[in-house]
């Protein structure tokens, strides 16, 4: 007969009865002894709430449960085992049903053993567990809530700036080797009028400034801890794209962006006037106006391209007389390209292109090209 233990541990949930995994398997172990059984193995979920049932180390316990190679599960609790009311009760009807035992030592009172006790009682006892929860959840809702309204700071990843505790209260500093390429990627698309590609392209090819990414992972080894996302060693356009939208480099914060509904859940995004904002929050690295001039050209953008799949020449096409990007921009039903620095202060000519004429003369060139090398 195989025996295994399983423990599982949130530090979030378990704050009032905190049981510690070393504990959990002593508790498992010392109730083997008394049976005469020997834990052949341990699976074990540290800080995964109960809620949710797609735990790795529960999931593979449990397919080899199903398959056969698993007799009896032990657990200190069971809330251990989750603390979802109806998944629970299913889970100890499919133990009955393979005739596999689950046991929790310390269960209303004593033990439960899922093959040789009347569980007339156990769904008030799994109701519980869920209620439990919830009721954390929704405390750690609220308390979120609390901070975001009163505009104190709760993430610490805004790349170019250091969260840092003044007076127990969470700060946003500028960070000095990371402002100069929050700078440059503005100027690169505001005043040069490179797309987010070419501007991710120049940043591969010409600098060395780190993603963000590789950035946050750097700080965390400085720390000893562990990195755990994703690090991308390349600028992509959308950590362009993020940074020029991010309205955090005017010095504004705001909070209340997303919610959960459900415990778990996925976030959802809630609309602008549901957001708090809270100007002169922090030290700005990019003006208001600078930033509000790129929003403007933004949105011009997404107005002409809505129809198009993807705009070809962005970030590519420079004016002829003072060499600035050009800017998409529609008049009278047709799409041009016209100089940024016309668009921003008149400071050149109104050279402009017609988008279809342009794309005519590349298909020419396209055209031309084959016929030589053929």
């Amino acid at each position: 007969m195989t025996v295994v233990g399983y423990c599982r541990l949130s530090r979030d949930e378990d704050k009032e009865n905190y049981s510690s995994i070393e504990e959990q398997k002593r508790i498992i172990t010392d109730y083997a002894a008394t049976r005469n059984w020997t834990i052949s193995d341990f699976y074990i979920d540290d800080n995964v709430s109960g809620y949710t049932f797609n735990r790795p180390e529960f999931t593979k316990m449990i397919e080899k449960v199903k398959g056969g190679k698993i007799d009896v599960v032990i657990a200190k609790d069971l809330s251990r085992i989750g603390r979802n009311n109806g998944r629970v009760l299913v889970l100890i009807d499919e133990f009955k049903n393979m005739q596999k035992n689950l046991i929790a030592v310390s269960e209303m009172g004593g033990t439960y053993d899922v093959l040789n006790d009347r569980d007339d009682l156990i769904g008030i006892t799994t109701w519980f567990n869920e209620r439990y929860v919830k009721e954390c959840s929704k405390k750690t809702r609220d308390h979120m809530y609390s901070k975001q309204k009163s505009g104190r700071l709760i993430m610490g990843n805004y790349y170019g700036y250091e969260k840092v505790f003044k007076d127990d209260t969470p700060m946003l500093y500028v960070i000095d080797e990371i402002r100069p390429v929050i700078e440059l990627i503005f100027k690169l698309y505001l005043e040069d009028g490179y797309g987010f590609q070419k501007i991710s392209e120049i940043l591969n090819t010409k600098y060395n400034f780190p993603t963000p990414s590789e950035y946050y992972r750097m700080k965390h080894l400085e720390r000893g801890r562990v990195y755990k996302h994703k690090v991308q060693d390349k600028w992509t356009k959308d950590m362009v794209s993020n940074i020029l939208k991010n309205e955090v480099y005017t010095g504004t914060l705001t909070t209340h962006k997303k919610r959960t509904i459900n415990i778990r859940g996925k976030a959802v995004k809630l609309p602008k006037e549901e957001h708090f904002i809270f100007e002169n929050h922090h030290e700005p690295i990019i003006s208001k106006d600078k930033f509000d001039e790129v929003q403007q050209i933004l949105n011009r953008k997404i107005k002409v391209n809505k129809n198009d799949d993807i705009d070809l020449f962005s970030g590519y096409l420079k004016c002829s007389h003072c060499g600035s990007g050009l800017i998409i921009k529609k008049s009278k039903n047709q799409i041009y390209y016209y100089c940024s620095s016309y668009i921003k202060d008149k400071s050149c000519l109104k050279y402009s292109i017609n988008k279809k004429k342009l794309e005519q003369m590349e298909k020419d060139e396209i055209i031309k090209k084959i016929n030589i090398e053929q």
